[in-house]
């Protein structure tokens, strides 16, 4: 990682990682993508979308956190009853740990109904299965804590589709969900229009470290930007420190220009041996990209600039 002045998130030189040039089959979008540690690899849940705009999804695994050999052929994940009966399609799949398997939060758009929570688990992340439950519209961005937080299961999540703000909501069965609060994320100049959970919260001993998304619109477009906030341990609806400057902005040509300008998007961040963080990011929700830091780097930007 080379340092610079500014926030401790630092691109890759070799971005983009994965281009829709580079995958082995249809492709005009490759993002979005959930990130975890499989059997001693890193894996990416990948959204790719062809030239109909219709999306699958595909695992994308490596050694090195870098260089990824992508599976041509889509996993297996059985629609929900819900889906079956209207038109719907499924997008920005988040991976966590859990119980000794894999749980996947994404978002379900389903036409004359609206954007809603899915969920299913998998071993081999071949093969899924759905949660016999979706969320009630609006809601999207959803992600699970990789634990339960006093005796429950705890999820972040962002529940409205224009504008809206991060809550917390817990359950004891992962089915029924409830005792949501909003977290109150100071508002600021990049993030006053939508904010919603990114990466699965890292466990730190100082707190929840969670990476989040947000916008604001500028004279010609919405623009994301990554964020950073530290949540308590025992009680996530509480913020101890939430950075009040961005860690990453669009600025490179990959991130302004494409499917959708000026976007920088997470939904996933593994932890590598040597102890950096890989946060996988999308630019311009058409391609995946790394960007590079450590927890205690990010925790401390994150309280000195709260």
């Amino acid at each position: 990682m080379t340092k610079r002045l500014g926030p401790p998130l630092y691109r890759h030189p070799s971005n983009p990682i994965l281009t829709p040039a580079q995958m082995p089959m249809e492709c005009t979008a490759v993002f979005n993508a959930g990130a975890v540690r499989y059997n001693g690899k890193v894996l990416l849940l990948l959204r790719v979308e062809n030239f109909a705009r219709e999306v699958s999804f595909h695992t994308a695994t490596s050694d090195d956190g870098l260089h990824f050999t992508v599976n041509p052929t889509p996993i297996d994940y059985p629609p929900h009853p819900l889906e079956q009966e209207y038109s719907s399609y499924r997008f920005d799949m988040r991976i966590t740990p859990l119980d000794g398997q894999f749980y996947v939060c994404h978002a379900v758009w389903i036409t004359g109904l609206g954007s809603m929570i899915g969920m299913a688990k998998t071993t081999d992340f071949a093969h899924f299965e759905p949660l016999p439950y979706m969320s009630v519209p609006f809601n999207r961005n959803a992600v699970l804590f990789p634990e339960k937080i006093r005796g429950l299961y705890a999820r972040l999540e962002r529940p409205t589709d224009e504008g809206g703000r991060i809550w917390v909501s817990y359950s004891p069965d992962l089915r029924y969900w409830g005792d949501s609060r909003p977290l109150n994320v100071p508002t600021t100049v990049w993030n006053w229009r939508k904010c919603g959970p990114g990466a699965m919260p890292i466990k730190t001993k100082e707190g929840w470290l969670e990476i989040y998304h947000a916008t604001a619109k500028t004279a010609s477009s919405e623009n994301y930007y990554l964020g950073v906030l530290l949540l308590d341990l025992e009680n996530p609806n509480r913020i101890i420190a939430a950075s009040k400057k961005f860690i990453l902005q669009p600025e490179e040509v990959y991130e302004c220009v494409g499917q959708t300008p000026n976007v920088v998007f997470t939904c996933g961040a593994v932890e590598m041996k040597d102890g950096t963080l890989n946060v996988y990011y999308t630019g311009a929700d058409t391609r995946m990209c790394l960007a590079q830091t450590t927890v205690p780097e990010l925790l401390s930007y994150c309280r000195e600039n709260a």
